[in-house]
């Protein structure tokens, strides 16, 4: 069993951006994604376990389209890491003042990094509903427009009706968008719904990310162990002379 510790968030931002660039992500993605991870992991621990599991980024760009008020975004195996903040931006820069702007994302990983997706929409004071899809049924999470906003999270469009209070128009967006398995579908409009949350779940990202800052995440070792790795990687010389005077290896006793 993996020994548990805490991490500061502070530390994560510190950490991951070189993490990341050791997987082939650039360096203003890195950083970017760095912080949604922190902020993933505030709201969850069990984000920084997907994360390290993570692999290389393909080298191919990922693809867009536009359809009517819909955008659909082919990851096609680049993380939510990146195609989260960019799909978040686009639509914030887009948003109808009379209803909802859609983007659908297909094919991304890290899918756990949704709900710190959302909490961007808050910075952009603006409320934004995430949609994963899966086999039979979908999970959810709605997020309240402003910095200090609720985050609720559920399952099934019937649950996210009876949040909205009966309005049927975010189910039928969410039909309409014709999901696969392991989709995901972004909503952001510019206006927070009136919400009916009794039976819902909810946490104030804010909240959680203060915290974080102030008594740091749960972590496994081998999570944060493999983190430092890949940052390791990202600094060693290339050279075997460079890495032991940087103290990467171990030089060979004289004589030997």
């Amino acid at each position: 069993m993996s020994t548990a510790l805490s991490v500061a968030y502070s530390e994560l931002t510190r950490v991951l951006p070189w993490s990341l660039r050791a997987l082939g992500y650039a360096f203003g993605t890195a950083d970017r994604g760095a912080h949604l991870i922190a902020t993933g992991a505030a709201l969850n621990p069990a984000v920084l376990d997907e994360v390290r599991q993570a692999g290389q980024r393909p080298s191919h760009r990922f693809r867009y389209r536009k359809s009517n008020r819909l955008v659909t975004l082919d990851a096609a195996g680049i993380s939510l890491l990146e195609t989260g903040p960019v799909a978040m931006d686009g639509l914030a820069a887009h948003v109808d003042r009379s209803g909802w702007t859609l983007c659908r994302i297909a094919g991304a990983t890290e899918l756990s990094l949704l709900p710190a997706v959302l909490v961007g929409a808050m910075d952009y004071d603006l409320c934004s509903i995430g949609v994963v899809a899966g086999d039979d049924t979908l999970a959810w999470h709605l997020a309240e427009a402003g910095p200090g906003g609720s985050l609720y999270s559920g399952r099934g469009r019937e649950s996210l009706a009876a949040l909205l209070g009966g309005n049927r128009e975010v189910p039928e967006l969410v039909e309409g968008a014709e999901l696969t398995p392991g989709s995901v579908l972004l909503l952001v409009g510019s206006g927070t719904p009136e919400l009916r949350p009794s039976d819902h779940a909810a946490v104030r990202p804010r909240e959680k990310i203060h915290a974080a800052y102030g008594n740091g995440i749960p972590v496994s070792r081998q999570t944060l162990d493999s983190f430092y790795a890949l940052e390791v990687l990202t600094w060693a010389p290339t050279s075997e002379r460079s890495r032991a005077q940087a103290g990467f290896t171990v030089a060979s006793a004289p004589g030997s």
